[in-house]
């Protein structure tokens, strides 16, 4: 996994973040939260510990927290200071925790930044317990890069690649008896054909960018309710792809 690539996206980063971005990371915390009572859980990619501390308040049983960076696990430790949570450095490809030793496994953004995805989600299917859980989430290619294919390199140059929803859908199904899709921020089929088409076509990435300063309004009205993640319809597609994937049984 490339450092920079998820230091520069942190909400922790100190650049400017959009509120709405904000709402959408709150937004996937609270969903994941409804997964983790009781149980034991794995934060991947757990930066400076916000979701951590979510799932910790969700009544998670033990947390085990890894980030590639060690500031970020610095500080974390000093956010969420538990001792139901232990924060470690590591990377996502080769975890330091046994097989079969997880209840769920949290990855909220992080996929799209390995290049071996493939590999992760094998990584995640040999630590979680038969039946265990996994909460992940990605952008849309669809609608973040209209027009591009999946190994296009994406509009974001932190990203490896950006996945459709059908795409994702696949990838995880590899592993996982049973995938299910949620989303957040949806718009309609109009909407997004119409961008694929305009992606094909300008320039410079030319409908991405359009796509976001249609986005500058929500600076003065935004309701935050669109961010909810939610279960996708058939007649929408959705920014963001939350997958809710349980593991094959022996």
């Amino acid at each position: 996994m490339r450092l920079h690539s998820l230091e520069a996206e942190r909400l922790s980063s100190g650049r400017f973040i959009p509120p709405w971005v904000r709402n959408e990371h709150s937004a996937r915390y609270k969903f994941a939260e409804r997964y983790v009572e009781g149980r034991v859980v794995v934060d991947c990619a757990c930066g400076v510990g916000e979701g951590t501390s979510h799932f910790l308040r969700a009544g998670a049983k033990r947390i085990h927290a890894f980030d590639v960076s060690e500031s970020s696990i610095e500080t974390a430790r000093r956010n969420c200071e538990s001792s139901l949570v232990e924060f470690r450095v590591a990377d996502a490809l080769n975890l330091p925790i046994e097989a079969e030793s997880a209840d769920v496994f949290i990855s909220l953004e992080t996929i799209e930044h390995i290049r071996e995805d493939v590999e992760f989600v094998w990584e995640i299917s040999r630590i979680l317990k038969p039946d265990g859980l996994l909460v992940c989430s990605t952008p849309n290619r669809t609608l973040t890069n209209p027009g591009l294919g999946l190994d296009e390199q994406p509009f974001n140059p932190f990203h490896i690649r950006e996945y459709s929803a059908s795409e994702f859908h696949d990838l995880l199904g590899a592993c996982f008896s049973e995938v299910m899709l949620y989303g957040q921020n949806p718009r309609s089929r109009g909407y997004t054909r119409a961008f694929a088409a305009a992606g094909k076509l300008t320039p410079l990435r030319g409908a991405t960018r359009i796509n976001q300063i249609l986005k500058l309004p929500r600076l003065i009205r935004y309701n935050r309710a669109y961010a909810e993640v939610v279960k996708m319809k058939p007649t929408y597609e959705y920014e963001y792809v939350v997958a809710v994937c349980r593991k094959r049984p022996r």
